[in-house]
């Protein structure tokens, strides 16, 4: 590759090493929640979708720049932000800065005993058992990914995700069962009992798609309230 006078392949690559943002980060420590919790540092975070400094960013949220300055810096001491570059400007450091991740999830252990319990909830085609394992599946790859991460590794994961229409509740509990059948032939045909082997939890659920926005669940649901409300008004007439 022919490189022109001037340009610096060198700061490229770093850059573009510095512009990588991660998909996902979990949050795994309380400072880290009551940083994220402020509304106005939400917003803050949301509005960083590039690269950006107080100077640039203050306008558009109606701060001072050290106001916002202050916010800015207790979101990178709590790893939401970090620094891509300093500059010189007017006569002052200014100071790009970028999300460290598209999205954030809180990590459920922080809850500790408080957090959802599979074993509470074993009906397999109950909502309250699905939330359950979901909890203990993001603790647990939380957890994994921070260990290979601190020793440069790569954790091996699987995900798959597909959307299925059902025409009945029949035919969709006929797919649980054969599903079940499936999963269940291929870990005994995979299983490897032996004391070299690595275990891995395999974790199939399945729910509705979201289809309507909250704003059309809120109507209906005060529907629903105003309809059980007459219902039980006519009960009541009815034993007097």
């Amino acid at each position: 590759m022919n490189v022109r006078a001037g340009f610096n392949a060198t700061h490229l690559t770093n850059r573009l090493v510095q512009l990588i943002i991660l998909p996902v980060q979990v949050l795994n420590d309380t400072s880290q929640l009551a940083a994220a919790l402020s509304p106005l540092r939400m917003r803050v975070l949301r509005e960083m979708h590039e690269p950006e400094s107080a100077t640039s960013l203050a306008p558009r949220l109606g701060l001072t720049r050290q106001t916002l300055n202050y916010h800015l810096r207790e979101l990178e001491r709590e790893g939401f932000l970090e620094v891509v570059e300093e500059r010189q400007r007017r006569g002052c450091v200014e100071r790009l800065l970028k999300v460290t991740s598209r999205a954030f999830v809180v990590n459920p252990a922080l809850l500790g005993a408080l957090s959802d319990d599979p074993h509470q909830a074993r009906d397999r085609f109950s909502s309250a058992f699905l939330l359950a394992t979901a909890t203990g599946l993001i603790r647990d790859v939380a957890a994994l990914t921070e260990r290979a991460r601190a020793v440069e590794q790569r954790l091996a994961t699987f995900t798959m995700d597909c959307e299925i229409g059902f025409a009945s509740p029949a035919a969709f509990r006929a797919f649980t069962e054969e599903l079940a059948s499936q999963v269940a032939t291929l870990a005994a045909r995979y299983d490897n009992a032996s004391a070299s082997s690595r275990r891995f939890r395999v974790v199939v659920g399945s729910h509705p798609v979201v289809t309507k926005t909250a704003a059309d669940a809120a109507a209906e649901t005060a529907q629903h309230q105003g309809r059980q409300q007459l219902r039980n008004k006519r009960n009541s007439a009815r034993r007097e």
